[in-house]
């Protein structure tokens, strides 16, 4: 496949507004069904179909009924074409005139109106920046260091990637509109790049043309529109329709070790003991492909794990867990039983002569399930209970499933036993072996919450694993495109992802590890993961003050996971993104172009983080949007609404917080993973001029189970106010199963009074009770200057 060719408008041959009625569009006298379906709340669905389009492969698990702000205007005449605009009929995207939809064989293609103003953003894993405009893009799964040439994957922005969700985010001033094409093909978009010939010269000859366009080579043209209005509504209404990101378990926002090498107990004990003689915390020990016998999945060397169960409980009980790489190639071997179970059961994808197809992975010549097939995925699944669920595992690491098939060609790879073609199913592999990974748990442990990261996927992954972007490197340029990749992988409806810290491949220098960790200790996801062969990178072993500086923030991320966790609990209710950009909480202008910063991001609706990316570098400047900020460096308040200049120190990073913020964090400064949901601080961050009310809901569970689904949860809503020189903060008790919650409030402004009142919940038709906890001490408040630490209250005990 050509990579950086395109179909273009040129070749299609477009609809015929003359010969179309109210439910058909007319091409070349051939009739095209068309629906066009409101799915309410500024959610619209257009389907196309005819005889050369038979059926809809796509497996991704869409929700028809939307939820959030119905503030969008949609409609599809039959002549004119798409139009969205918001509820004041103001115009974000339209059909471009007599090119409202083409057909080109089996291509399909709309273009739209280009608007100089316009910018974009999305189209889930990109390294070729935040912002899309100019570039043409193709979605189709690739392994990316076996299918591009290294230098372009160390320097360069190998594109595609291996994960793809064909979606674009529209954005004309402040007002945005989305589009999502379901169609597991090699989807394609083009957002106004230049007609060039060998990156020479422009070839454009037509001045009025724009080419703003999306398509497909083949497969059913099913297209959402969605209308914002803001870019956060938008992302809301995305994840309603692609599905909320099911509430992790906690040691899955833990720190994560890994390394291409790991394969013992041994190695898994030694990590463990030095994680604690460095009082680092940290919480998922990985296993690579070594950990196998002969790389055969779903087999434990026993060189390795002489006593599997016994070892795998022994490290587990020191609250690390065991996480195992799956890879679906399976070793061709008549003796494995593995392989004679899938040859019995029939599963394995065929080629075009009707035999098995072989590919080439780290066994050797290798099988592949068929995850099309649903006997496939339940053959998966029991391998995956028997297996790796049996020992107690409790998450897995599933690799290699772009598919990769080494040096065999992988467009010979058929499904549905050989009656569909490689693209029908390429694109959608791992979203199938990931919703076999999480059936295979969930059927032997249906009350535990499984953890898996996935490197390939598909729209809708997200209901299965968390993503991690791949194989990288250890250089500024991939730290830099790693804040842009996760934000555009989280607008596009896959929140939970992360980049490996610091750096996959190459060697780390400790400049390089502490500029990774100081950037990236808030992503969902983080994991030290590294190559084979390369200078060694866990947090101790790269020098004293290497070591001091990751550990510092190590510890910050867990300090902070409370506030974490809480983010996933309201992805999980509103499909609110974790990792976003400024302007999604914040909407930009001429002097504050926030839609231009691509090396800040917010972390939540309260933390912002302007890192240094440069390791040589010593200062940067940020941009603040309007309105107070708590400089967490300086431990003072600055006001917003412009550009400074901040430095990072040894062991600092640009760190801030917004005003009016209420953030939970574990108390004290944590040097294990024993995080208790029911023990927490509560920073409220209320400048002494902050006007207003801050509001924050609270939620604590067993952080493991799916109890908190029956209502085992305490829940708790804070309001709090500044009054003359007090803060008062009333609670009101929403839920109490889990029990009550020990909190400690912190100040972060001047005051002499904190006065806490609380609303318990009492049997259904009686008032609420109103307490007034017991009298806390008047503090006259200080700053400390230290971030994240200021004066405490004494603890209060609230839900019980």
């Amino acid at each position: 496949m050509y990579f950086n060719k395109s179909h273009q408008p040129e070749n299609f041959r477009f609809v015929d507004p003359d010969a179309s009625t109210r439910s058909s569009w007319k091409i070349d006298g051939k009739a095209f069904r068309r629906t066009w379906s409101d799915l309410g709340r500024g959610v619209y669905r257009l389907d196309v179909s005819e005889k050369r389009w038979p059926a809809q492969h796509s497996q991704a698990e869409l929700s028809n009924q939307p939820q959030g702000e119905s503030l969008g205007l949609g409609s599809l005449d039959a002549s004119d074409g798409v139009r969205l605009a918001d509820t004041a009929d103001k115009e974000i995207l339209a059909s471009h005139p007599g090119r409202v939809f083409g057909v080109s064989g089996q291509a399909w293609l709309m273009q739209f109106d280009y608007d100089p103003q316009m910018r974009f953003y999305g189209q889930g894993e990109k390294t070729t920046g935040l912002e899309h405009t100019g570039k043409h893009t193709k979605f189709w799964n690739t392994d990316v260091w076996a299918d591009f040439d290294m230098g372009q994957v160390i320097h360069g922005a190998p594109d595609p990637m291996y994960l793809s969700v064909p979606y674009l985010i529209v954005k004309r001033g402040n007002r945005y509109a989305g589009v999502l094409i379901n169609n597991p093909h090699a989807v394609f978009m083009a957002t106004n790049p230049k007609v060039t010939i060998a990156h020479q010269a422009d070839a454009e000859d037509d001045a009025h043309a724009t080419r703003l366009f999306v398509g497909a080579p083949d497969g059913v043209p099913e297209v959402y529109f969605l209308v914002g209005p803001s870019l956060a509504e938008l992302t809301r209404k995305l994840q309603n329709l692609v599905g909320r990101t099911p509430l992790p378990p906690m040691w899955a926002l833990g720190h994560h070790q890994c390394r291409w090498g790991y394969a013992s107990y041994r190695d898994l004990d030694r990590l463990d003991k030095e994680f604690t003689r460095h009082r680092i915390p940290n919480d998922g020990l990985w296993l690579d492909i070594d950990y196998m016998r002969g790389y055969r999945v779903f087999t434990w060397n026993d060189k390795h794990w002489p006593k599997l169960a016994r070892q795998i409980a022994s490290i587990q009980a020191r609250g690390r867990k065991v996480v195992p790489i799956l890879d679906p190639g399976v070793k061709i071997d008549p003796r494995f039983n593995v392989y004679k179970s899938g040859v019995k059961a029939d599963v394995f994808c065929q080629n075009p002569a009707g035999s098995e197809f072989v590919g080439f992975v780290w066994p050797g010549a290798t099988a592949f399930p068929d995850f099309s097939l649903d006997a496939a995925r339940k053959w998966w699944g029991r391998w995956v209970g028997r297996e790796v669920v049996s020992h107690d595992v409790q998450g897995a690491w599933l690799d290699m499933n772009d598919p990769s098939t080494g040096p065999a060609e992988n467009s010979e790879m058929r499904f549905d036993r050989g009656q569909q073609d490689h693209a029908t199913y390429h694109n959608q592999y791992a979203l199938g072996m990931a919703k076999a990974t999480r059936d295979g748990f969930l059927k032997r442990q249906p009350n535990r919450r499984p953890f898996l990261l996935t490197r390939s996927g598909y729209t809708s992954i997200n209901r299965y694993a968390a993503a991690w972007t791949g194989d990288n490197y250890s250089n500024p340029h991939h730290l830099r495109n790693a804040i842009a990749t996760s934000i555009n992988l989280a607008l596009s409806g896959v929140p939970f992802n992360g980049p490996d810290v610091p750096g996959f491949g190459g060697d780390a220098t400790p400049e390089l590890a502490v500029a990774w960790y100081k950037a990236g200790f808030l992503f969902p996801f983080l994991r030290n993961h590294s190559i084979s062969g390369c200078r060694e990178q866990e947090p101790w072993a790269l020098g004293p003050s290497t070591t001091r500086v990751v550990r510092r923030y190590i510890r910050l991320r867990y300090k902070l996971l409370p506030y974490l966790y809480n983010l996933f609990a309201q992805q999980e209710e509103t499909g609110e993104a974790i990792l976003r950009p400024l302007f999604y909480d914040f909407a930009d202008s001429r002097k504050l172009p926030l839609d231009r910063v691509d090396d800040q991001f917010m972390v939540g609706p309260a933390i912002m983080q302007a890192p240094v990316l440069d390791p040589d570098a010593a200062t940067r400047q940020a941009l603040l949007p309007a309105g107070q900020w708590f400089d967490a460096q300086k431990g003072k308040w600055i006001d917003g609404g412009l550009r400074i200049d901040v430095r990072a120190s040894e062991d600092q990073t640009p760190l801030f917080v917004r005003d009016g913020a209420v953030l939970p964090t574990r108390p004290g400064d944590p040097s294990d993973n024993a995080t208790d949901l029911r023990d927490i601080e509560l920073h409220l961050f209320l400048s002494p001029g902050f006007r207003g009310k801050a509001a924050y809901t609270y939620h604590a569970d067993d952080g493991q189970s799916f109890d908190y689904r029956k209502g085992a949860r305490t829940t708790l809503a804070f309001e709090v106010r500044r009054k003359d020189t007090g803060i008062d903060v009333a609670v009101q008790t929403l839920a109490s199963a889990y029990g009550p919650v020990k909190v400690r409030f912190v100040l972060y402004a001047p005051s002499r009074r904190l006065t806490v009142t609380h609303d318990t919940a009492t049997p259904a038709g009686n008032p609420a009770r109103r307490e007034r906890t017991p009298a806390l001490k008047p503090y006259r408040w200080s700053f400390t200057g230290k971030p994240l630490s200021a004066r405490r209250s004494t603890p209060v005990t609230l839900g019980g």
